[in-house]
């Protein structure tokens, strides 16, 4: 299907016509889509007939329907080729960490020491 034959609302349209398709298919009524989904059944009722709605509204009913498949074209991970993970590592290479090692002996520091005739019953 050539979708850049059709204009974004026409488009609006088509994904109407499949979520109505998929609601249909599994015999719930807008109402039943609209508990399901957490929406109106006035939001369902525009989304079916081709209205602006949100992503999230979408995928509400996409979640409702169990059909989050129309999604994986869109939002499957494409492996890196190795060209494009060499032209990653030159751009940015992986930086060499340096190490300080604790120096325990606290040299500097005096502890204070009670005087000698400290009594330390007496407070």
């Amino acid at each position: 299907m050539d979708f850049y034959a059709y204009t974004d609302n026409g488009i609006l349209m088509l994904i109407g016509q499949k979520l109505k398709e998929a609601r249909v298919e599994k015999n719930i009524s807008q109402k039943e889509l609209a508990t399901a989904s957490g929406l109106s059944a006035f939001s369902i009722s525009q989304m079916e007939n081709g209205h602006n709605t949100s992503l999230l509204s979408l995928v509400m009913v996409l979640r409702a329907l169990n059909r989050f498949d129309w999604l994986e074209e869109i939002l499957r991970e494409k492996p890196l080729s190795p060209l494009a993970i060499s032209q990653y590592m030159k751009k940015h290479p992986k930086r060499q960490h340096t190490y300080r090692l604790r120096d325990d002996s606290m040299q500097g520091y005096k502890v204070a020491e009670p005087p000698l005739d400290f009594n330390w019953d007496e407070g």
